[in-house]
């Protein structure tokens, strides 16, 4: 069976992921003595090491799900969710700035449309029957 658009469509979402993690890291290690001297709520090699696994994860993810590796299809949801409610915490737990408290309906409410989207498309009957065949 081929590989129905929707998933492709879901493996370049989590390859962006991945790739957005890449550049978030490349970021924190380039300007790591100016982020240490910043007095930030989260330690600078903090951030790098929690977006390098989450880069790791997505991509490995994003070869399976164009593969219709079964486990890349459960692997999407559990870490996708768990991204997001890393993201979420964050945000909630660390955000000290105006910005943050005011922005976080707006991302509350993206990130659950995000889920829905991700959800949605790899719980629908035909999709589950390509990860299967």
């Amino acid at each position: 069976m081929p590989r129905p658009r929707s998933v492709t469509f879901v493996a370049l979402l989590v390859f962006s992921m991945a790739v957005f993690n890449l550049v978030s890291v490349i970021g924190v290690v380039q300007a790591y003595t100016v982020l240490a001297g910043l007095g930030l709520s989260l330690p600078p090699w903090l951030l790098a090491a929690a977006s390098g696994i989450w880069t790791i994860v997505f991509g490995v993810i994003t070869i399976g799900l164009w593969r219709l590796k079964q486990w890349a299809r459960l692997g999407t949801l559990a870490a996708v969710t768990v991204y997001l409610a890393q993201i979420w915490a964050e945000r909630l737990f660390f955000g000290r700035s105006d910005y943050a408290r005011v922005s976080t309906p707006f991302y509350s409410v993206m990130y659950l449309l995000l889920l829905a989207l991700v959800w949605g498309i790899l719980w629908r009957g035909r999709v589950r029957r390509a990860f299967s065949a």
